[in-house]
């Protein structure tokens, strides 16, 4: 199973412990002291741009590449030039472009030094549309002026209440002030009008937590994957349902630190040192899941797998709804060749954390290694969640051909080809694919079909000489 990938950026405390040969479960990753995402930085919330707002039907048109442009140059760091694009698009008053064109230029304005101007604009000029409002709120956020943003969020909301922008922004600043209860009707409100937008979803989830909704806050996000989220609202997502899902969250701070230390041991891979710690935690707190989960961790790295087994299954009695146990065993019948067993620990950790990258990874595989349409699934979002992991790209392409959806298989492995031109296994099963594409293909098109299952398949002989599948490939291609 892949690393997850912790971003910088919050207090959140991962460990992790690298995999040992075998196939032997790894560590949690407990979160301590979170603060959710209020503390993820809500300028990443407040001034996402890439969002339009409203509809252009060509997205060829003037004012949709000019936003655009300008957005690219936000990202690039380029904030004169995005300043002057945002303004040069507000200019026009083209429609549907006008609300992400304002998060723009005040997100611009505040990176080079021009936020005061800004917002003193903002401050003077009549109030003739809601949009007025809301950008005098978010230019007061940005200064740091939260119950001015807020009246002005406000008023921007009660103008236009079936705008779900002006309901969520409103939602984020009275999460950032830790007023829940009102957070939480303001963002439910944004996902009620807009249900199928991503963005809305991870910080409800956060303020739900905060309110100990725990499952209400999850199943904001179990479709999440399907919602064709940008990476940053994916990332977003995935922190939240972690934060949801500690495994520490109830646990007292003296036990922690106590859980913690024998943590430190499996990470420096002596499971043989955590052990007594952990042993004497669960006779001392026989209640205690988290104990007794990482307890089975430490038993499956002494290779006690029965014991590990039991520590595990007596974690998920104690705390039916945590999904670390799950994915825990999950791993270890893995480890053991036991994909009956493992199969529906996974599909209950994924039950209780919907996205969790390593448990929808090692789902696909296993079904994917049985050739079981189930695979695709997980795999699906798997590569929602991680449009940039070619290697979860691979897998749903494979996943793909095994579900019988051929077109978008070869899609896939088409653009991989061109993101990875050096990597043997994609080259391979894309000349694979073809290969059987060609037997039934128009006449005049299979020449150049052969030609290019050549040309792949040489490629990744010149990559990979002793490539038996390969070489055979060749030797049917030549034999017609």
């Amino acid at each position: 199973m892949n690393a997850t990938v912790h971003p910088e950026g919050t207090r959140l405390a991962v460990l992790e412990l690298q995999h040992q040969a075998g196939g032997s479960p790894r560590p949690p990753e407990p979160m301590i002291a979170s603060p959710g995402l209020i503390g993820l930085g809500l300028s990443l919330l407040l001034f996402t741009t890439a969002c339009v707002h409203g509809r252009i039907l060509d997205e060829r048109s003037a004012p949709y590449v000019e936003l655009r442009d300008a957005q690219e140059d936000l990202a690039a760091g380029r904030a004169e030039n995005a300043l002057r694009g945002f303004e040069h698009v507000l200019s026009d008053h083209a429609p549907g472009v006008e609300l992400p064109a304002l998060r723009g230029r005040i997100e611009a304005a505040q990176k080079c030094g021009r936020l005061d101007a800004v917002l003193d604009e903002y401050r003077k000029a009549p109030k003739a549309s809601a949009a007025k409002w809301y950008a005098l709120g978010l230019s007061e956020f940005a200064a740091g002026n939260v119950a001015p943003a807020l009246e002005a969020l406000q008023k921007a909301a009660g103008q236009e209440p079936k705008e779900a922008e002006f309901h969520y922004r409103l939602g984020l600043a009275l999460l950032h002030g830790e007023r829940f209860p009102e957070a939480r009707a303001e963002l439910s409100r944004a996902v009620e009008l807009q249900p199928g937008t991503p963005r809305f979803r991870p910080p409800l989830a956060s303020c739900l937590s905060r309110l100990n909704e725990r499952k209400a806050a999850l199943d904001t996000l179990r479709d999440f994957a399907r919602l064709n989220p940008k990476p940053e609202e994916a990332l977003l997502a995935v922190r939240a349902a972690r934060e949801l899902t500690d495994l520490y969250r109830d646990v007292q701070p003296a036990d922690r630190a106590d859980l913690e230390r024998a943590l430190g041991y499996l990470v420096q891979n002596a499971p043989g040192l955590a052990l007594p710690k952990l042993e004497e935690l669960t006779a001392q707190k026989p209640q205690l899941a988290a104990a007794h989960a990482l307890l089975g961790l430490a038993c499956a790295r002494l290779d006690e797998g029965g014991r590990a087994a039991g520590e595990l299954r007596l974690a998920v009695e104690l705390a039916p709804d945590l999904p670390q146990p799950h994915a825990w065993l999950a791993q270890l019948y893995r480890s053991k060749d036991k994909p009956d067993l493992a199969i529906p620990e996974l599909q209950a950790a994924l039950d209780r954390n919907p996205v969790d990258l390593d448990s929808l990874r090692a789902l696909g595989e296993m079904q994917l290694s049985r050739n079981d349409k189930a695979a695709l699934a997980p795999l699906q979002d798997l590569a929602a969640l991680t449009p940039s992991d070619d290697a979860a790209q691979l897998l749903l392409a494979r996943a793909e051909l095994v579900a019988q959806k051929t077109a978008a298989a070869q899609e896939r492995l088409e653009r991989l080809a061109q993101r990875r031109p050096e990597d043997a296994e994609v080259l391979l099963r894309l000349a694979l694919l073809l290969y059987d594409l060609r037997k039934n293909a128009p006449e005049a098109q299979r020449p150049a079909m052969t030609e290019r299952v050549e040309t792949l398949v040489k490629k990744v002989l010149a990559l990979q000489p002793e490539n038996a599948m390969a070489n055979r490939l060749l030797t049917a291609l030549r034999a017609g």
